[in-house]
């Protein structure tokens, strides 16, 4: 089956090392290297427990769902079957995916506690194979749904309710659940039933490729001009069309807790399938032919329709053509209805976005976007609620006065918050909040939802303000805020702030007025607490560190300022038992490039130094600190395009001044030494790693994880940058290493993971790099690592990057 994962021959990696005969270099690395320690321990370490409050709106006393996060995985698992199928990758006997580029949230166990003070007391009856994949509880709370992948030898995906009584879970029988394209089921606001994507059971065999399958693989463009990012994992032929069609099929059911289960419509490719408040519609998005080999599903034609569960009654509300002309822009949508969903605060409401400029940023007109809404039994006209003169990104239901529109626009970077009256069709909607989507300080965040009594988010509103919760961001960092947002006229009123030694997280604020916050410090494992503006707060949770008592590295932010003056900041991590009197470091310096349109908003301090250690993939570089290094970690390299310039008109020019401020600032501090620094970087970190060696002399040597070299490989835009390769091809050039391969000297090690699935980043970038490398004389190495995808997830992996980096950086800096 030619998409279906193939085994690696050996467990270990494939390497090709420069200056290495494949005889001497395959005896040393045909095998994963196991990590120093602490840094293998404190990376396998299981994640903070989650605290999921049931909601307030429920007959029951409130309750708190505590889940404890899958964590580091075994590469066993990542080498299980996998189809990739029109940009989605999954299990085929589990019908969930292995992997997301941010991490997948799924669980190990879960227990149940009394608010806010109980013990908790784990959930009986779960299986004890396989991963919780998502979690839910009832509009009643009296009820939690958890759905399970792999529960039968590794296969399956089920379907449990637990009784929050007796603490309980019990399957479901019969229900084989498709959680490949969103959560499999949700409850319905009965909180009785649940509406759940299974696997039907009459499908048939699945499809086999034979000989007389085998067919030429046909595309054709006839028509205008289709652009398109580098998708990875596109259906390629008839065949893939077939497997398609078997796998991504579903149908949509209720499934009552009593174990009764009524089909809702035919089998069809569902990706979206959500109940109406009332619970008597459910609305339906289906992705219908003809496919597209050049896009991935979200891309395809595609059906919406609500249908009446009393008598499965279907209206179609839209159809919707293949979406392969939309502009190459951030700014761009497809024509025609877009993002349907239910208004949370009415019983059968459908509102959907409409794009009246067809979805094209380069149209010069005056209104561009329009949310739209239409009532059951949906036999009317559909009612324009608002438009407005950029492009709506989301909309916030109150009550039946008061709705919240968020608009953004991405090459000014601007971002608006308006009140609208769904009792008032087409009037103008009020401004409460102008500003910039990168303004860290002036945002107000987003809106804090709770639950109805139907288990819909709808807005906190008291009296004439809602609520917002955002990161606060401050010159000396984040600290997160919860703010009444007036509803008349904008006004702000500070509610709540985290305070300045700790770094405290608010997740919901209860009736009373307290504030559940999320609590931690640079020292301080996280727990949850309820706090009050009366300064009295109560312990919610006593989770202990992860970490035992390990020593961690010393961590501080560095605040610091840039040859052209723009603020900057990193932070700074030693060793544990580091003095100053120990002298300056070999020094490793992480960074990861940011697009900014203005000087303020990029000279503003993004993150805490508040905040508790956390060792996942996108976290690991502070753990070389455990091995002697200095470590500046998310080194901050803003690139910044003012006015008509565009932020990667001067990308070397920018990343090298910010590097460069970096380092001065750790000699200065006297922990720095420059003549040892290293730099390393994932994805645009990577590709940054590669030109920083190229075209500067700070560093001796460099890693670069999953990075595109070559922007020629991208022409239809890469990164945040908009311009294709026919309008800039100077740009391109200019941008990419792989340009000035003959320039770089310093040794330079590149990984990447052997089933990377990030639409720029194909293993072909590394390949080509290293033999561009490799024939230009630099000390290069290519470790590919199996089965991993953008992001790394297997513990073997972990702990063979850690010594890979550890490694290389001792041999060229130490």
């Amino acid at each position: 089956m030619k998409h279906l994962l193939a085994a690696v021959a050996t467990a270990a990696m494939i390497v090709a090392a420069g200056g290495l005969t494949a005889s001497n270099a395959s005896a040393q690395d045909a095998a994963y290297h196991t990590a120093p320690e602490p840094m293998a321990a404190l990376a396998e370490a299981l994640p903070t427990p989650q605290l999921i409050l049931s909601p307030s709106a429920g007959a029951a006393p409130r309750r708190a769902l505590i889940a404890q996060p899958y964590g580091i995985r075994a590469i066993a698992e990542l080498a299980e079957p996998e189809l990739r199928l029109a940009g989605f990758r999954f299990n085929p006997t589990t019908y969930a995916k292995l992997r997301e580029p941010w991490g997948l949230t799924y669980y190990r166990s879960l227990a149940l506690q009394d608010f806010p003070t109980g013990t908790p007391q784990p959930v009986a009856g779960l299986p004890t194979t396989g991963r919780i994949t998502s979690v839910e509880w009832s509009p009643d709370g009296r009820k939690v749904l958890a759905t399970v992948a792999g529960f039968e030898n590794g296969q399956g995906h089920g379907l449990w309710v637990v009784d929050v009584e007796t603490g309980r879970a019990s399957r479901i029988e019969g229900v084989f659940l498709n959680g490949v394209l969103s959560p499999p089921c949700r409850w319905m606001a009965d909180s009785r039933s649940m509406l759940c994507r299974t696997v039907p059971t009459d499908r048939g065999p699945e499809p086999v490729r034979t000989a007389l399958a085998i067919a030429p693989s046909v595309q054709s463009s006839e028509g205008p001009a289709a652009p398109g990012r580098t998708y990875q994992d596109l259906l390629t032929n008839p065949s893939d069309e077939a497997l398609f069609d078997y796998h991504m099929t579903t149908q949509v059911a209720v499934v009552g807790v009593d174990g009764r289960i009524t089909p809702v419509g035919a089998p069809a490719i569902v990706d979206v399938a959500e109940p109406s408040p009332d619970g008597a519609w459910i609305l339906l998005s289906e992705r219908v032919r003809p496919y597209s080999y050049q896009f991935p599903i979200a891309k395809f034609p595609q059906r919406i329709s609500v249908v009446r569960l009393s008598d499965g009654a279907r209206t179609v509300l839209a159809e919707k053509p293949l979406e392969d002309a939309v502009p190459i822009s951030f700014d761009a949508v497809g024509s025609g209805p877009r993002a349907p969903g239910w208004r949370s605060d009415a019983p059968a409401t459908v509102y959907w976005l409409n794009a009246l400029d067809g979805g094209d940023p380069g149209r010069d007109i005056a209104v561009r976007d329009e949310v739209a809404t239409l009532s059951a039994p949906f036999d009317q006209p559909a009612q324009t609620l608002a438009q407005v003169s950029t492009r709506i990104s989301a909309v916030h239901w109150g009550d039946a006065s008061t709705a919240l529109i968020e608009e953004t626009w991405y090459k000014t970077r601007a971002r608006r918050i308006s009140r609208i009256d769904p009792t008032q069709p087409g009037a103008p909607a009020l401004q409460l909040y102008a500003g910039a989507s990168d303004d860290r300080y002036g945002d107000p965040g987003e809106p804090m939802p709770h639950a109805n009594a139907a288990g819909a988010p709808v807005l906190d509103i008291t009296g004439s303000e809602v609520l917002f919760s955002g990161p606060g961001g401050t010159p000396q960092g984040d600290r997160p805020v919860v703010i009444g947002l007036n509803l008349t006229d904008g006004a702000r009123r500070e509610i709540w702030r985290s305070p300045s030694d700790f770094y405290e997280e608010p997740h919901e604020v209860l009736d009373d007025g307290r504030i559940l916050v999320r609590r931690e410090s640079a020292i301080v494992s996280p727990n949850f607490y309820l706090t009050g503006t009366d300064g009295l707060e109560t312990a919610v949770t006593t989770f202990a560190s992860p970490y035992g008592d390990r020593p961690l590295a010393q961590r501080r932010m560095l605040h610091y300022t840039r040859a052209d003056g723009v603020p900057l900041t990193a932070t700074l991590y030693l060793p544990p038992n580091y003095k100053a009197e120990d002298g300056p470091l070999p020094t490793i310096l992480h960074a990861y490039p940011a697009e900014f349109k203005n000087r303020e908003a990029a000279g503003q301090v993004n993150g805490s130094p508040n905040r508790y250690p956390e060792y996942g993939f996108y976290d690991l570089p502070p753990l070389l600190a455990q091995a002697g290094f200095a470590v500046l970690f998310n080194t901050s390299l803003p690139v910044i395009g003012e006015g008509d310039a565009e932020p990667n008109d001067t990308f070397v020019e920018q990343i090298t001044a910010g590097a460069s401020a970096a380092i001065d600032e750790g000699v200065r501090l006297g922990v720095v030494d420059r003549d040892r620094v290293g730099v390393t970087g994932h994805s645009y970190g990577a590709f940054m790693t590669g030109n920083l060696l190229a075209h500067t002399d700070l560093f001796k040597a460099g890693v670069a994880l999953s990075g595109a070299y070559n922007r020629s490989l991208t022409p239809f835009g890469f990164q945040r940058e908009e311009r294709t390769y026919w309008q800039d091809p100077e740009l391109y050039y200019r941008m990419s290493p792989f340009s000035y391969a003959d320039q770089i000297k310093e040794p330079l090690l590149l990984i990447h993971g052997g089933a990377d699935d990030n639409q720029g980043t194909f293993l072909i970038q590394s390949e080509r790099f290293y033999a561009a490398l490799k024939g230009n004389g630099t000390k290069t190495r290519l470790v590919v690592m199996p089965y991993e995808a953008h992001r790394y997830d297997a513990r073997e992996t972990t702990n063979d990057l850690l010594w890979e980096w550890t490694d290389w950086f001792t041999r060229y800096l130490q």
